[in-house]
């Protein structure tokens, strides 16, 4: 069996921007788990333990699916805590709304299946807050550099379970058709 989810990797000038943002929550009142600069992505659908026949079946299906899909700009957003503000166990960089990207989500979820929800890049877990009210409005004050790049693959990926962390890697890579 094989943990594996379906992402979009982002580019290393994107993952310096969310490393220099991470020092920046470092220094807030909470405890928190970081998302490693080597395992920052864009989740597409989390899809479990699978077995190798099901990786197969997948591939073919992912395949398919972006072969109909063009490839696409993402556009990131602010810091949005995750569920919400009032019970925040993770604070993510949100991406901007993209019909391209919600088609891609959508058959995804439909052919394949898995845990989707909105794109987002996550920074880190949180396990504790110590001043509720001085966490949010830091993390609200924060002027997020917009950030735009080419999403011109998506991929099947691996996580394997550490104690020091997920070490993530590359199944399958697959390319979104030109527009042309």
């Amino acid at each position: 069996m094989v943990r594996c989810f379906i992402a979009i990797l982002v580019p290393e000038r994107v993952k310096d921007e969310m490393v220099s943002l991470q020092k920046k929550i470092a220094n807030l009142p909470l405890k928190c788990k970081f998302v490693e600069r080597e395992n920052l992505h864009i989740s597409l659908s989390f899809l479990g333990e699978l077995e190798e026949v099901k990786i197969k079946d997948v591939n073919e299906k992912l395949r398919t699916i972006c072969q109909k899909i063009p490839k696409f700009k993402i556009i990131t957003d602010n810091v949005k805590m995750i569920p919400n503000e009032h019970f925040i166990r993770v604070l993510a960089v949100d991406i901007h709304k993209n019909e391209i990207l919600e088609k891609l989500q959508s058959e995804i979820k439909k052919q394949i299946g898995g845990a989707t929800s909105p794109p987002h890049l996550t920074l880190c877990r949180v396990k504790k807050i110590m001043d509720r009210t001085s966490v949010i409005n830091q993390l609200k004050g924060y002027l997020i550099k917009e950030n735009i790049f080419d999403v011109e693959f998506i991929y099947l990926m691996k996580s394997v379970l550490k104690r020091t962390g997920p070490i993530y890697s590359v199944i399958e890579k697959f390319n979104l058709h030109d527009l042309s």
